[in-house]
C-alpha cells in the first residue's frame, strides 16, 4: 500500500453548535432590549416616561421574543416551552393594562424583574473566572431575592387588594392568576438551575 503523506498541519477547530450559536444571538439581542426596557420602567416610576407607553413597549418585546423562542427553541438553554408560556402569561397581564391605561404603573413595578434577566444573561455570557463574570455574577445574585421573592409577592398581594379588589370575579382571577403563575415560573427559575448546578459537580 502506499505510504500516506505526512503533514503537519492542524485540524479546524470545531465550529460552534447550532444550539449554542442561536442562544448567543438570543442573548446578543436580549441585552440592549432588557436593557431598554428595565429603564423604560425605571423612568416611568418616577415620572419620566409614559407607564402607557412602556406597557406598549414591553408588549412588543414579548410578543417578538416569544415568537423567537417558539420558532427556534434553541434559543433558550433549556424549557423553551415553559418560557413562551411565561411569556404568554405576561402578555395576559400587558394586555389587561392597555384595556385599563389607569393601572398603567404596574407595568414598571412588575417589569423591574427584567434587571435581574438582564443580569442573568450577561453572566452566562461572561467568560467563568473573569472580572465581568464576577460582576454580573454579584448583581444577579443580589438582586434574585429581592426582587422575585420579595417584590414580585408583594406585587400579587397588591393586584389582590388594592388594585383589582373592585373588579369582577373573572377579571381579578385573571390578574392574579397571572402574577401568581410568574411567582411559580421563578421558582422554577431557580430550582432548574440548583439542579443543573448539581448535575455539573457529580
Amino acid at each position: 500500500m502506499p505510504n500516506r503523506p505526512h503533514t503537519n498541519a492542524r485540524m479546524p477547530p470545531p465550529s460552534r453548535p447550532p444550539s449554542s450559536a442561536c442562544s448567543a444571538a438570543h442573548d446578543a439581542a436580549n441585552v440592549p432590549c432588557l436593557l431598554t426596557i428595565t429603564s423604560l420602567c425605571v423612568a416611568g416610576l418616577v415620572g419620566v416616561v409614559d407607564p402607557l407607553f412602556v406597557t406598549r413597549v414591553f408588549l412588543a418585546y414579548m410578543v417578538i421574543d416569544g415568537a423567537w423562542i417558539a420558532c427556534f427553541p434553541r434559543a433558550v438553554p433549556s424549557a423553551a416551552r415553559v418560557v413562551v408560556i411565561h411569556h404568554c402569561v405576561a402578555l395576559v397581564l400587558l394586555l389587561h393594562v392597555v384595556t385599563r391605561p389607569d393601572r398603567a404603573l404596574e407595568t414598571c413595578r412588575n417589569g423591574l424583574v427584567e434587571g435581574n434577566t438582564l443580569a442573568l444573561i450577561l453572566r452566562r455570557r461572561a467568560v467563568r473566572g473573569t472580572f465581568s463574570h464576577g460582576v454580573w455574577h454579584a448583581l444577579y445574585v443580589s438582586t434574585l431575592v429581592p426582587v422575585r421573592f420579595v417584590w414580585q409577592p408583594y406585587l400579587l398581594w397588591r393586584f389582590a387588594f388594592v388594585v383589582t379588589k373592585d373588579d369582577v370575579f373573572w377579571e381579578r382571577a385573571t390578574v392574579c392568576g397571572a402574577q401568581c403563575f410568574l411567582l411559580g415560573f421563578n421558582i422554577f427559575l431557580v430550582a432548574r438551575r440548583r439542579l443543573a448546578t448539581e448535575k455539573k459537580t457529580t
